[in-house]
C-alpha cells in the first residue's frame, strides 16, 4: 500500500512539473486572452455568476482556474471572493496567483466587475508587452550565442578531422562516435535554448476550416513527406552521391514551405488589420444602433486592407440569409489566424450577450493590436538571424568538407608517392628510414571511407539543427519548417558539390607550382 502511495506521489510530481513548464510558456498570453474576454462580456451587465460560467468554458490554463472558482461558488456555497482566494493558493505560476489574489480582493470590496476587468486587461497588456520584449532581447542574445556555439563546435570537429587523417589515433570509429555525439549534443542544446528563450505564441488556429494556403500545404505534405523519406532511402541504398540526396530533399519540401510562408505573410497582415476591423465594426454598430450585419454594410472595407476580401465574403454570406454563426466561423477559419480566432470570438460572444459594442471593439482591438505589434518586433530579430544562419551554415559545412578533401587528396598523394618508391624505401636501412613515419596515418583506405560518410553525417546534423533553430527563432506555422529546410538542404547540396571540386583544384595547383 505504501509503495502504491509513493508511486502515485511520484507520478503526481512529474505531472506537476510538466504543467509548470506549460504554464511558464503560455500563462502571460493566456491571462491576456481571458481578461480580454471577461472585460468584454462584463460590458453587457450580466451577473457575476454568468461571467465566471462563460469564462470557465474557454480554452487555456486560466480558464481552468476560473472553472474551479465557479464550481466552488455554485456547488459548495463559497462566495466568489473566498473561492478566488482558495484557488489562488493552489496556483503554480506567480502571475496567475497574483491575479487571483487581486480578483479576490476586488470582489470582496464590492468593486464593479466591468471596471476591475477593464483595468486588469490594460495592466496585462503592459505586463505582457514588457515580458514579450524581454523575451525578444533574450532571443536576440541567444541567437548570437548559438552562432558562436556552432562555430566553436565545428572547429572542434575540424581539429578532430585533421588529427584523425594525419595521425594514427587508435580506433577511428570510437573517436568519431564520441566527437559526433558531442557535436549533436551541443548543436541541439543550442536549438533547445532558442526554443525556450523565444516568446510563446500560437500563430495558426486548429479549426476544421482553414485558409487556402493551409489546405494546400496540408494536402501536399501528406504526399511529399512519405515521398521524401522513401526517395532518400532508395537513393542512399543505391549509392547516389550525397549532394544529390540533399538537393532532392530540398526540392521536394520546397512547395510545402513556399505555401506555408505565403500563408504566414498573409496572416501577419491580417493580424495587424483585425484590430481596425473589430474596432470600426463595434463603433459603427454602436453609433448606428444596429446589428453587426447592418454595421458591416456601412463599414468602409478599404480601411481594413488585407481583410477587405474576407469582409466582403462575410457580408455576402450574411445578406444571403446564411446562419450568422456559420458565416463568422468561415470568416475566422479562412483567415487561418489564431489571433483572429481568439479575439473575434471574444467580440462576438460579448456582442451577443448585449454588451456595449463600441467598448467591446476598443477592448478587443487594443489587445489584438498590441500582440500584432510585438510579433513585428520579433520578426526583426528572426530575419536578422536567418540572414546570419544561412551563410554561416554554408561556411561551416564548407570548412569541414574543404579540410576533409584537402587531407584526402594529400593522403592519396603521399600514399601514391610511397608506392612509386617502395623498392627504395624497402631496401633502405632502419637508420635511414624517416623518423616516426609509422606515426602518420598514410594509406588508410578504410578509415578514409568511414570519415567521408562521417563528414556527410555532420553536415546533415548541422543542416537539421539550423532548420529547427530558424523555425523556433521565427515562430509561425509548422509549415514554415519546410521552407527553412528547403533553403538549408539546397545550400548543403551546393556545398557538397562545389567544395570537393574546389579543394581538388587548389591542391593540384599547389603541386603544379611546387614542380
Amino acid at each position: 500500500m505504501e509503495n502504491a502511495k509513493r508511486k502515485s506521489k511520484k507520478k503526481k510530481i512529474n505531472l506537476d512539473i510538466t504543467a509548470q513548464i506549460k504554464e511558464e510558456q503560455a500563462i502571460m498570453l493566456d491571462l491576456l486572452s481571458i481578461l480580454t474576454y471577461m472585460s468584454s462580456i462584463a460590458t453587457s451587465n450580466v451577473s457575476r455568476d454568468k461571467i465566471f460560467e462563460l469564462a470557465s468554458k474557454q480554452d487555456g490554463i486560466t480558464a481552468k482556474s476560473v472553472k474551479k472558482i465557479h464550481l466552488l461558488a455554485k456547488n459548495y456555497g463559497y462566495n466568489y471572493a473566498r473561492a478566488s482566494k482558495v484557488v489562488a493558493e493552489e496556483a503554480h505560476h506567480p502571475a496567475l496567483r497574483d491575479f487571483l489574489i487581486r480578483l479576490s480582493n476586488a470582489l470582496g470590496l464590492g468593486e464593479e466587475e466591468e471596471k476591475f476587468f477593464r483595468g486588469e486587461t490594460e495592466r496585462m497588456v503592459e505586463v505582457y508587452t514588457n515580458r514579450y520584449l524581454s523575451d525578444v532581447e533574450t532571443l536576440k542574445k541567444w541567437t548570437d550565442g548559438y552562432a558562436a556555439l556552432l562555430v566553436s563546435i565545428v572547429l572542434v570537429i575540424a581539429v578532430f578531422l585533421i588529427s584523425t587523417m594525419l595521425f594514427n589515433m587508435g580506433d577511428t570509429v570510437t573517436m568519431s562516435i564520441l566527437a559526433g555525439t558531442l557535436f549533436c549534443f551541443v548543436s541541439f542544446f543550442g536549438v533547445y535554448v532558442i526554443y525556450r528563450s523565444a516568446p510563446y505564441e500560437i500563430t495558426t488556429h486548429s479549426l476544421e476550416i482553414r485558409s487556402k494556403e493551409q489546405e494546400l500545404a496540408r494536402k501536399m505534405s501528406k504526399i511529399i513527406l512519405p515521398t521524401v523519406v522513401i526517395t532518400s532511402l532508395i537513393l542512399a541504398m543505391i549509392g547516389v552521391e550525397s549532394w544529390i540526396i540533399f538537393l532532392v530533399v530540398g526540392a521536394l519540401v520546397a512547395p510545402v514551405g513556399v505555401a506555408g510562408m505565403i500563408d504566414m505573410k498573409k496572416i501577419e497582415k491580417r493580424d495587424y488589420d483585425i484590430s481596425t476591423f473589430l474596432k470600426s465594426l463595434g463603433a459603427t454598430a454602436g453609433t448606428v444602433g444596429a446589428t453587426l450585419a447592418v454595421a458591416l454594410e456601412h463599414l468602409d472595407k478599404k480601411s481594413i486592407a488585407s481583410l477587405e476580401k474576407n469582409a466582403w465574403t462575410l457580408q455576402k454570406r450574411l445578406i444571403n440569409g446564411i446562419n450568422p454563426k456559420v458565416c463568422w466561423r468561415y470568416f475566422i477559419g479562412e483567415t487561418g489566424s489564431e489571433l483572429i480566432n481568439k479575439f473575434t470570438t471574444v467580440f462576438l460572444d460579448a456582442v451577443n450577450l448585449g454588451g456595449n459594442q463600441r467598448k467591446i471593439g476598443e477592448i478587443v482591438a487594443k489587445s489584438s493590436l498590441g500582440i500584432a505589434i510585438l510579433r513585428a518586433k520579433r520578426k526583426l530579430v528572426s530575419v536578422g538571424f536567418m540572414n546570419l544562419v544561412i551563410p554561416l551554415h554554408a561556411a561551416m559545412s564548407g570548412v569541414l568538407l574543404f579540410i576533409y578533401n584537402i587531407m584526402f587528396t594529400f593522403n592519396n598523394s603521399v600514399a601514391e608517392m610511397m608506392g612509386e618508391h617502395s623498392a627504395e624505401v624497402g631496401g633502405a636501412s632502419a637508420g635511414s628510414m624517416p623518423v616516426g613515419m609509422g606515426f602518420f596515418n598514410i594509406g588508410g583506405t578504410s578509415d578514409i571511407a568511414f570519415i567521408a560518410n562521417y563528414v556527410t553525417f555532420i553536415v546533415l546534423v548541422l543542416t537539421i539543427a539550423n532548420v529547427f533553430a530558424a523555425k523556433f527563432a521565427s515562430g509561425g506555422s509548422n509549415y514554415t519548417l519546410f521552407f527553412y529546410a528547403s533553403i538549408l538542404f539546397v545550400v548543403s547540396a551546393i556545398v557538397l558539390f562545389i567544395i570537393p571540386i574546389l579543394a581538388d583544384s587548389v591542391f593540384t595547383m599547389q603541386l603544379a607550382a611546387g614542380e
